[in-house]
């Protein structure tokens, strides 16, 4: 038994080296019948004997497949990166909404605090504090989670146009 024939798996294989060179040759071929056959395509045309389709503008794709959305949806580094970035920009933009709230909050008793006075005083019959704390907050986390949102949707907005670039 000769193991020079043995393939990679320990099997007889037979030399391939000649279907190879043949198949190379067979493509060669086949190429240049291809360009003699597109010559004589154009030289039929040039006489006239053929009809010739006339565009007058390219087709376009729906959409060109931009580098920057392939990396997203791939989840590439470079995807992952510009992913984490616009995670960044919301998880900044809902710290800041949420310590305008927290200072807000804490600011009333301690203004209560600092002038007892104005804990004491009325208004249509209700104490100023029940009245800012038991009902003027509430349009203020609406104002908050309405300009929260509406920052949210312009820094999406922003990322996907800046991707869509």
């Amino acid at each position: 038994m000769n193991t020079d024939s043995l393939g990679p798996d320990g099997d007889f294989g037979e030399d391939l080296e000649p279907a190879i060179q043949e198949a190379v040759a067979q493509a060669f071929r086949d190429t240049v019948r291809e360009e003699n056959a597109g010559r004589m395509h154009a030289s039929e045309a040039e006489r006239g004997n053929k009809r010739q389709r006339v565009v007058l503008a390219k087709r376009r794709s729906s959409r060109p497949v931009v580098r920057t959305i392939t990396e997203l949806e791939d989840q590439t580094d470079v995807g992952k990166e510009l992913a984490s970035h616009l995670v960044w920009l919301q998880l900044m933009l809902s710290l800041r909404k949420m310590l305008l709230t927290v200072v807000v909050l804490v600011s009333i008793p301690l203004v209560f605090l600092w002038v007892p006075s104005l804990g004491s005083t009325t208004i249509l019959g209700l104490r100023v504090p029940w009245l800012l704390l038991g009902l003027a907050v509430y349009p203020f986390f609406i104002a908050v989670a309405w300009s929260y949102n509406r920052s949210a949707d312009r820094n999406e907005q922003d990322f996907a146009d800046w991707v869509g670039n």
